[in-house]
This record gives C-alpha cells, structure tokens and sequence, in this order.
C-alpha cells in the first residue's frame, strides 16, 4: 500500500491534461493516459495491497 502523501507526489508527475483508471491485470495500480485515447503511450503508479512499494511508476511519454 501506498500513502496519500505518496500518491498525489507521483500524480504531480503527470500532465494535468491526462486521464487515468485504476487497473488490476497484468499490473495493478493507476493507469494514466494521453487524453486523446489508449493508442498513445500509457503511464502506471504502481499501487496494491501487495508489497511492491519499491516500484518506480512509469511515466506518461506525451507525444505532440
């Protein structure tokens, strides 16, 4: 689990324009999006009840 403190440091990572969903598959956490669609690169915070507080989140690479 991650801390609210935590959360919002990483989400100001991220473009205010982009949307984001949780998502549990394959990863779990917040997936984030270009605001035009899934076609374009997707970013993750990393958040679970598991242990992966060591994982870095991935960044959103926003394309023009």
């Amino acid at each position: 689990m991650r801390t609210v403190k935590w959360l919002k440091n990483e989400l100001s990572k991220f473009p205010d324009e982009a949307v984001c969903f949780a998502y549990e598959g394959e990863v779990s956490g917040i997936v984030i999006e270009d605001p035009r669609g899934p076609k374009f690169p997707q970013g993750i915070i990393y958040c679970s009840e598991r242990h992966d507080h060591q994982r870095e989140s991935d960044l959103l690479q926003v394309t023009p």
